[in-house]
């Protein structure tokens, strides 16, 4: 059995091997959910004309799409570090901006941004900390933060339902993709994922204000908003 890891080149090699049907298998298994989680979660954001926005672990521009659908006054740039998820990203929005970069290591000065989305981005990064710390950086401080990301639901529904997170995975992996292993990392990699509680607190360390999370699905996704504020 393939043993999962968050190291770069792991995370890296598992996303250029599922981008062939990584639409298709979101789709399935949020049972068509996950378009309409992403735009409740991005739409009525103050954003002026001309504003520089970051879609950061792009995948296949699903979010830029939104964006720049939402807000097309704005200069959109995606980044992602698995080249064959940007390929599909570039093909179905050849008009924005799509970069190869790490997360961790951001290729923009301080500053640059007015507004990052990083969604089931966070999940798959070895350090989040530093994640976020470059996030923090590359914001200006009236900026805007905003995590879409797999959640837990309340203690007793989550024992019902992280049993069939697993095997639902497991098993549309197996049928629609051929090798369920990799959508098992799917389940497995929220195993010790913060909460969304514990998301709160940990962007409210980094120095990020006004934290607000909304959940969706019973809470097994959530999204969280806030803004930046001086570093603590």
């Amino acid at each position: 059995m393939e043993k999962f890891s968050k190291k770069p080149e792991f995370i890296q090699g598992l996303f250029n091997k599922i981008s062939r049907d990584y639409d298709k298998l979101n789709d399935i298994m949020s049972f068509g959910q996950h378009l309409s989680i992403k735009k409740s979660a991005l739409r009525g954001l103050d954003l002026q004309k001309g504003a520089k926005v970051l879609d950061l672990c792009t995948g296949t521009g699903d979010i830029a799409g939104i964006l720049s659908d939402f807000y097309p006054d704005t200069k959109i740039v995606g980044v992602d570090f698995s080249e064959k998820m940007l390929e599909i990203a570039r093909a179905k929005h050849p008009s924005l901006d799509f970069r190869h970069g790490d997360a961790s290591e951001l290729p923009f000065g301080d500053s640059e941004f007015d507004l990052c989305v990083i969604s089931f981005g966070l999940r798959n990064t070895e350090n989040l900390n530093r994640v976020l710390g470059e996030i923090f950086r590359v914001l200006n401080p009236e900026g805007i933060f905003i995590n879409i990301d797999l959640g837990k639901a309340p203690f007793g529904l989550n024992l019902i339902l992280r049993p069939i997170l697993h095997l639902w995975t497991a098993l549309v992996g197996g049928f629609f993709h051929g090798d369920k292993q990799p959508y098992r990392y799917l389940a497995e990699s929220n195993e010790d994922f913060p909460s969304q509680r514990e998301l709160v607190k940990i962007f409210e360390q980094i120095g990020f204000l006004d934290v607000q999370n909304k959940d969706f699905l019973f809470g097994q996704i959530a999204s969280q908003k806030c803004k930046k504020g001086a570093r603590k």
